[in-house]
C-alpha cells in the first residue's frame, strides 16, 4: 500500500501540481496582479480591462464568453443583489463543479459546502469588490489527499448593467494545474 501511494505522491509533484512543504504564506486577498501565477486569471483581467472604457465598469452584455472559451471553465457568474447585501450563483464552469461542491442553497451566506468560516471570507471579498468597484487577486491553497499544498489564485470582477452599481461578479479559480481525484472533495 505504502509503494502505491509512494509512487502516486512523485508522480504527483513532477507533474507539478503541488509541493509536500510548507505554504509560504496564509490565504492571501487584494494581492498584487504580478504576483498572481495564473494564466486564465491575468487573461481574463486583459479582457476585462479592454471592455472598461472611460472609467466605467463593463456590463455583462459587454462580456462575450466566445473571447475566452478556454477560461471558460474556471468562471463563476454571480450576481449581486442589495438591501440586503446577497449573493446568488448564476453560473458555474465545469472545472468548478468538479472542486467546489454543490448545495442546496440560494444565496452564498445560506452554503454550507465552504470550510469552517470560508463564507464569511468570501462574502467579504465580494462586498469589497462591489464597494470599491475593482477587480482583486487572491492566492490560496488546497491540500491534496498526499498532504501536498498546492497554489490556487484567483480574480474578482465586478460588472455593472448601468455603470455604476455593481449587480454581477465574475469569479475565476484557476484550477487547471489539478486533478480532482488528487484531492478528497465532499
Amino acid at each position: 500500500m505504502y509503494r502505491e501511494w509512494q509512487g502516486k505522491i512523485v508522480e504527483f509533484q513532477r507533474a507539478g501540481r503541488g509541493s509536500l512543504s510548507p505554504p509560504r504564506h496564509d490565504y492571501e486577498f487584494d494581492i498584487p496582479l504580478e504576483d498572481v501565477a495564473s494564466s486564465c486569471v491575468t487573461e481574463f483581467d486583459t479582457y476585462w480591462r479592454s471592455k472598461a472604457r472611460r472609467g466605467q465598469i463593463p456590463a455583462r452584455s459587454d462580456i462575450d464568453p466566445a473571447d475566452f472559451k478556454s477560461i471558460l471553465p474556471n468562471v463563476i457568474l454571480l450576481n449581486v443583489l442589495d438591501d440586503p447585501f446577497r449573493i446568488s450563483v448564476r453560473l458555474r464552469g465545469t472545472r468548478i463543479d468538479e472542486f467546489r461542491p454543490k448545495g442546496k442553497w440560494t444565496y452564498l451566506h445560506e452554503a454550507t459546502t465552504f470550510d469552517r468560516g470560508r463564507r464569511e471570507d468570501y462574502l467579504r471579498e465580494m462586498e469589497f469588490v462591489v464597494r470599491n468597484r475593482r477587480p482583486v487577486y487572491a492566492r490560496d491553497w488546497m491540500t491534496s489527499r498526499f498532504g501536498a499544498l498546492c497554489d490556487l489564485y484567483a480574480g474578482i470582477w465586478p460588472l455593472s448593467s448601468d455603470g455604476e452599481r455593481v449587480d454581477m461578479l465574475v469569479v475565476i479559480e484557476d484550477f487547471d494545474r489539478l486533478e480532482p481525484e488528487d484531492f478528497e472533495l465532499s
